[in-house]
């Protein structure tokens, strides 16, 4: 063979061994690319079948968007083995966004809904207050005619409508006002020794016991401490070696402790002076033991005081040993017994008034309210409250009230009772008459009423009282000739344990009649006729069914139990016999 031959057939081996490799190389690619297809597709499957079944999201409403895509990124296969990161899709990110947006929704639907709620019930518990302007100076000068600003004045025609809006308020009030009935009773005593009558004096409530001490009785001043078991509704007393014959003074209530202060004694014909006193005394009604000082303060009696806080004495006006009125207020601190040095003053001075603690709704803090008393001028005071700055007493105001307001009246009393004062009792200081009905007032509406009193309806001055639960206990003071009887009044003022107490008195004509129109009629004889014309024998009966009749109570009058004897009387007249003879 030549040698060309021999390339001619080499070249053509070269070119069949690259077609190969092409080709081959071509197939290879193709072969690839579908395996890569397959894998794909199973891949994607695989993902789909993981996102049904592995996939669990965390709870949406108690999840932010951050908790939830950290999710996906770390999720467990169930097969064993590592992790895998799968990203969310956009149908899935969508859905938990459209998710949120709905919870937020439905969270703002409740807000708005809570908020239209709480509006209603607000504007439901707003009372209806009549419309008053301020006391300022433009109020001053509309009032007096001297506006001057001409474009501000307001016309006749308002005027009239703004009066007749204010008209209707005013008695759209008064038809709301619910009427409050009060029913009054005597207490049952089972014990023969009763302290003896007497007015000026002063009680208080310490673990079921009413406690009573001082005042003026025919018998003179005493110093004997009596309690009333208000459970075993029995009378004891206890005679203490403390001199302290007084009559006119104040006592509180704090803790186990009846702190008294001030006070007066007999009356010195000589001088011509009455005695006055400044005592502080705190009788421990645990131990039934007395500790007093004397205290560098103005002396008075026909004062008032009252617990403040729980830990501060309130005293207010009174007389001193010269009969003039004192217009000042001091303050004890019971806890540390030291005067506070704060003094506030009225405009003039007062006594005989009377004096409480209440809580104002209004400032969100107790104070004390007092009323009525006698004055230089011949004017009692009105409702008055105490002002704070703080928790620091600061002056007197006025209180703004609507309705009935009580008239001027002195040795009265004054306690609060739930939402309420109550005052009962009292005389006038012009017409010098006395005062049967008790008025109430509501501290939350500042409105004045007059109760509705049932039962028993004595009229009182110069007596005291204290509040026992729902009841108002009232003991001592003097009627309308002369001192009450030593009976301890309950005067209750919750209206559902009153309808339990209220029977309807029946006169015995009406019952009568009632039988005699239910019954069938009776043939009557003429020996019947004569035998119920003749004269009955029983003409007491007769006299207690006319006095029957008479009775016009709604219930029947109380079965009052008078002693016969005062046995502690007799027992000290006997000892002090023994003494002088010398057995003891």
């Amino acid at each position: 063979m030549n040698a060309a031959n021999l390339n001619l057939e080499r070249d053509n081996y070269k070119d069949l061994l690259k077609s190969i490799k092409d080709e081959s190389m071509q197939l290879a690619i193709r072969h690839q690319s579908n395996s890569q297809y397959v894998l794909e597709k199973k891949r994607k499957q695989k993902m789909e079948t993981e996102h049904k079944f592995t996939l669990a999201l965390p709870s949406i409403e108690n999840s932010t968007l951050e908790d939830i895509s950290s999710h996906f990124h770390s999720i467990r296969r169930s097969q064993p083995g590592g992790f895998c990161e799968l990203i969310a899709n956009k149908s899935q990110q969508k859905f938990i966004q459209q998710s949120f947006l709905e919870l937020q929704r439905n969270k703002m639907s409740q807000t708005y809904r809570d908020i239209s709620l709480s509006e209603r019930k607000f504007k439901s518990m707003q009372r209806k207050v009549p419309h008053r302007e301020p006391l300022t100076l433009k109020y001053l000068e509309k009032q007096l005619g001297i506006s001057k600003s001409p474009e501000k004045q307001i016309l006749p025609t308002v005027q009239r409508q703004q009066q007749q809006k204010r008209k209707i308020t005013e008695e759209d009030i008064k038809e709301e006002q619910p009427v409050v009935s009060f029913f009054e009773e005597t207490l049952n005593s089972y014990s023969y020794a009763v302290p003896s009558r007497r007015e000026s004096a002063q009680i208080g409530v310490v673990r079921d016991r009413m406690y009573v001490y001082g005042g003026m009785s025919g018998a003179g001043i005493t110093n004997e401490i009596w309690w009333f078991d208000l459970k075993k509704q029995e009378w004891s007393n206890y005679c203490s070696n403390v001199q302290l014959f007084i009559t006119s003074h104040s006592m509180v209530v704090w803790k186990q402790f009846l702190v008294l202060f001030g006070g007066s004694g007999y009356y010195d014909h000589k001088m011509k002076i009455r005695q006055v006193y400044s005592t502080l005394g705190f009788f421990n009604t645990l131990t039934n033991q007395w500790t007093t000082s004397l205290e560098s303060v103005e002396p008075r009696r026909e004062h008032k005081a009252s617990v403040l806080f729980g830990k501060l004495m309130v005293i207010t006006g009174g007389l001193d040993s010269a009969e003039k009125l004192l217009n000042d207020t001091l303050i004890y601190s019971l806890e540390s017994k030291r005067w506070t040095g704060q003094k506030l003053l009225f405009e003039e001075g007062i006594a005989q008034h009377a004096q409480c603690t209440a809580y104002d709704n209004k400032r969100n803090i107790e104070t004390v309210y007092m009323f009525g008393g006698q004055t230089a001028k011949l004017n009692s005071f009105p409702l008055m409250k105490m002002i704070f700055y703080g928790l620091h007493p600061v002056g007197w105001e006025k209180v703004q009230y609507t309705g009935q307001a009580p008239e001027g009246r002195y040795n009265h009393t004054m306690e609060n009772v739930g939402d309420y004062l109550i005052l009962i009792g009292g005389r006038s200081q012009e017409k010098k008459e006395y005062q049967n009905e008790i008025y109430i007032f509501h501290l939350q509406k500042s409105y004045w009423t007059i109760a509705q009193r049932q039962g028993l309806q004595t009229k009182r001055w110069s007596h005291s009282s204290c509040v026992y639960g729902s009841n108002i206990l009232c003991f001592g003071g003097i009627g309308e000739n002369t001192y009450l009887p030593p009976h301890i009044y309950q005067i209750e003022t919750d209206n559902f344990k009153i309808k339990g107490k209220i029977v309807v008195v029946k006169p015995l004509s009406t019952i009568d009649e009632e039988i005699t129109s239910n019954s069938p009629p009776m043939i009557i004889t003429r020996e019947q006729e004569q035998d119920s014309k003749k004269v009955c024998r029983l003409e007491k009966f007769r006299k207690a069914r006319k006095m029957y009749e008479q009775i016009t109570t709604y219930l029947p009058l109380p079965k009052l139990k008078t002693p016969k004897m005062r046995y502690d009387l007799l027992i000290h007249f006997v000892k002090n016999v023994l003494k002088q003879i010398g057995y003891i």
